[in-house]
């Protein structure tokens, strides 16, 4: 009897250690949800870092699994904290990224009003530039740049629409560019047929 009491408790023993050792395989599936979820909300646009960040910290808790997993004596604690506070700061930045996309939002809406602006001033220096027979070429050509500029900053308001701020945004800054070579361009012109520099 006494043998057997002492089997039962070893028995017992060995579940109770094998329990606490096994692998966290619905935490890993719980967070790998998580990061996907907050991923398709629109982290991989508007809170690219902090997804990078939240992707490698799962890794490291994978690795960590798969280390644990290899052994005999099996210890996942480690893996289950990881696991555990990576879901925590998942949710944390699920409900951070709603300002994060009203920030890109209003980034994009203010750039747009940039891009507007500075195509306006492309405009009216156009409008002034020498037509003479040495520049009228060179003018005509400003003037396709510039028109394609204007044509592009629809798109502004497509990726807007589209809640794709990002692509607005950068849209945006591209025609700025493009306006702001042609305004460029239009002052040297005007300088070197006037004489006159302008500010």
């Amino acid at each position: 009897m006494k043998g057997f009491t002492k089997n039962l408790v070893l028995v017992l023993a060995i579940a109770v250690v094998l329990t606490g050792c096994k692998a966290p395989t619905q935490l890993v599936d719980t967070t790998k949800a998580a990061i996907d979820e907050v991923t398709k909300a629109g982290a991989d646009k508007y809170a690219v870092a902090e997804l990078k960040g939240l992707n490698d910290r799962l890794t490291a808790a994978l690795d960590e699994v798969a280390a644990q997993d290899k052994k005999f004596f099996k210890k996942f604690g480690q893996a289950k904290e990881m696991l555990t506070g990576l879901g925590t700061d998942i949710e944390a930045l699920k409900t951070a990224l709603p300002a994060k996309i009203e920030a890109a939002k209003n980034e994009a809406l203010k750039l747009q009003g940039e891009a507007k602006a500075a195509i306006d001033e492309a405009k009216a220096l156009l409008a002034k530039a020498p037509t003479g027979k040495g520049t009228k070429k060179d003018i005509d050509a400003l003037k396709a740049d510039l028109a394609g500029a204007e044509t592009a900053f629809a798109e502004i308001q497509t990726a807007i629409d589209g809640k794709d701020y990002i692509a607005a945004q950068d849209k945006a800054k591209s025609i700025m560019t493009k306006a702001a070579e042609v305004a460029a361009q239009v002052k040297a012109a005007i300088e070197k047929v006037t004489g006159k520099k302008i500010g």
